[in-house]
């Protein structure tokens, strides 16, 4: 059991988001992209599993935009809201409001737990869930505006007066029913959630952190009538060990030296019987180590991995009284070595691929937290904007990309200047003359043999908008609808152009004097004295295509070769990169 699409509306900055899930995903993004509050956002449905988490929101909470445009109309209205005129519907249209949408998908055996649920969508029923934040009755706010706003006060002057949160409520609902069919406590506690989050340092420093409660639940999962039998057997043997230790039957045996009558008759009946604890207590006594040392003692990233994996096995176990638990982990890679990342990163998807009742989604800034899993479980956050790429790519796209050793999903969505080539010449070139520009050393480079087409597309959607660009190099290869394709996606943030000649090879001997400087550097060493234009690049690109291409980087980079001309394709993308957004490249509209 999962859930498999989550629907957002004006929660903090995620303003509108509609995300299919897997039972395994990972959120990737940059600082403050969202990821967080879609974490927070998806538990609001379910029960806090540790009883924790108020469902109740705050100011804070709303998204400011959804604010905006509902200040923005008391402000337009103020006059008929302060003589009573207002028309109540369309007010309540502009009251911000928080929603969070679930739909949860079983399998057959699952049907008893989903059947309270079910609404019709499309041909198909599905069990979904809804929390509202919302304020109950518009009437009552209308008075209060009325009153805030008859003596001319200014609408920014008492923002939270005019939507204060005594007037909201929660709600957790069936949607899509006549008026919402409210969940009853008994049916909402079977869905549950579980936080990990990413201030982990002082965990295990204390007998009530999360791991101890972790455990012992572990060990309850696993405690049959036997299990129990023996413990009870066990505790009995070590009241035994006691009373033998501490010599106990003496302490009570005062009775032997006393002269009143009957003493003995009454007072040897007193006897030590064993106080048998509940069994939570019992196991609540076990603290969780590494080898011989308390886990207090172990560093930080000992303590966080072990953490994750006493959480996690505890949480999939097959627990029939549950039906869904969503456990929410925030940067699992936190303190971890490189050799723990990945096994973390394993751990996380030989959980993801089995088949419970425990979904996992956590955020992270790590590829090997991604690579590890998968990039059809990944969902790209970015500005409050949610994108799975599951849904964006097709399988042959998502092998691709998976496939493609180069791919580093953070690298090549999120940096602020990247440049794409299609192969390891490029790639070379163009690192090495940055490492000779210390005012372009930002721009990072990856090489891609194919498919620039849908990384355009998904690159734009992420960031859309703000300051980051991306340059696209590609070999003419007497492809003129790919080459025009191509260069028909470019913008104000992308900038796409295309060899002149066949290859690479053949622009950079074309460029300025290179010819001649080659000719002159290595004619004698590659067997070029003699050769025309057309011949060098022809030996050049079929018999020493990486030989002289490392040559020439090493000399760029110990400056040995100061007057060499850049290709004017690639010198345009570098241009391009080095430009604020707003500024319009005509060199990159010419071009295509």
């Amino acid at each position: 059991m999962k859930i498999v699409r989550v629907q957002i509306e004006n929660y903090r900055n995620l303003k509108c988001v509609d995300v299919q899930l897997d039972n395994l995903v990972a959120l990737v993004g940059e600082n403050n992209s969202g990821k967080s509050n879609f974490l927070r956002a998806i538990a609001l449905p379910l029960m806090s599993d540790d009883g924790s988490s108020s469902k109740n929101l705050t100011w804070f909470d709303i998204n400011n935009d959804a604010k905006a445009d509902y200040y923005d109309f008391i402000g337009k209205h103020r006059n008929s809201i302060v003589d009573g005129t207002v028309d109540l519907d369309e007010l309540q249209s502009h009251l911000p409001a928080v929603t969070v949408t679930i739909d949860i998908q079983g399998d057959a055996t699952d049907g008893y737990d989903l059947k309270d649920l079910l609404v019709n969508d499309g041909d198909e029923p599905i069990a979904r869930l809804r929390y509202r934040w919302h304020i109950g009755d518009a009437s009552k706010l209308i008075e209060l505006a009325k009153t805030l706003l008859a003596d001319g006060t200014e609408v920014d002057a008492i923002k939270m007066s005019l939507l204060p949160m005594s007037l909201y409520k929660h709600v957790i609902d069936v949607p899509d029913t006549a008026e919402g069919s409210r969940v009853s406590y008994e049916v909402l506690s079977r869905f549950r959630h579980i936080v990990l989050p990413a201030e982990r340092d002082n965990f295990a420093s204390s007998a009530d952190r999360l791991g101890s409660r972790a455990l012992v639940g572990l060990f309850q999962g696993y405690l049959d009538a036997e299990g129990q039998k023996s413990i009870e057997q066990g505790y009995g043997s070590f009241l035994d060990t006691i009373r033998d230790a501490a010599k106990l039957d003496k302490v009570i045996n005062w009775q032997e030296y006393s002269d009143v009558q009957n003493a003995k008759d009454f007072f040897e009946k007193i006897s030590i019987l064993p106080n048998m604890p509940a069994m939570n207590s019992i196991l609540s006594s076990i603290h969780l180590g590494y080898g011989d040392e308390s886990l207090a003692l172990q560093g930080l990233g000992h303590r966080n991995l072990i953490l994750m994996a006493v959480m996690l096995n505890a949480y999939l176990n097959d627990d029939r009284e549950l039906s869904l638990r969503l456990v929410n982990v925030e940067e699992p890679e936190a303190h971890l070595c490189i050799n723990n990342v990945l096994l973390m990163a394993s751990l996380f998807r030989v959980f993801g691929s089995k088949n419970t009742r425990t979904q996992i989604v956590y955020s992270t800034h790590d590829s090997e937290f991604v690579n590890k899993i998968g990039l059809d479980k990944v969902v790209v956050l970015h500005g409050g904007m949610a994108v799975s790429l599951k849904q964006e790519l097709s399988a042959e796209e998502l092998d691709y990309l998976a496939n493609n050793p180069n791919t580093d999903i953070f690298k090549l969505l999120f940096s602020r200047r990247l440049v794409l080539v299609e192969g390891i010449t490029e790639e070379l070139l163009i690192k090495s003359y940055l490492q000779t520009r210390s005012d372009l050393s930002d721009i990072k480079v990856l090489s891609f043999h194919k498919g620039y087409r849908d990384i355009i597309r998904i690159w734009k959607m992420v960031n859309a908008g703000i300051g980051n660009r991306l340059g696209v190099v590609r070999d003419f290869d007497d492809q003129k609808k790919a080459k025009d394709d191509h260069e028909a996606l470019a913008n104000d943030q992308v900038c796409v152009v295309t060899t002149n000649g066949y290859t690479l090879e053949t622009d950079i001997v074309d460029a300025g004097n290179n010819y001649t400087l080659l000719v002159e550097k290595y004619g004698t060493e590659f067997g070029w004295n003699g050769m025309s234009k057309e011949e060098l690049q022809a030996d050049w690109r079929k018999n020493k295509k990486t030989d002289v291409m490392l040559r020439i980087c090493h000399d760029l980079v110990s400056g040995g070769l100061d007057d060499f001309t850049m290709p004017p394709h690639i010198q345009t993308v570098l241009t391009f990169l080095s430009e604020p957004v707003a500024a319009i490249r005509t060199e990159a509209t010419e071009a295509s």
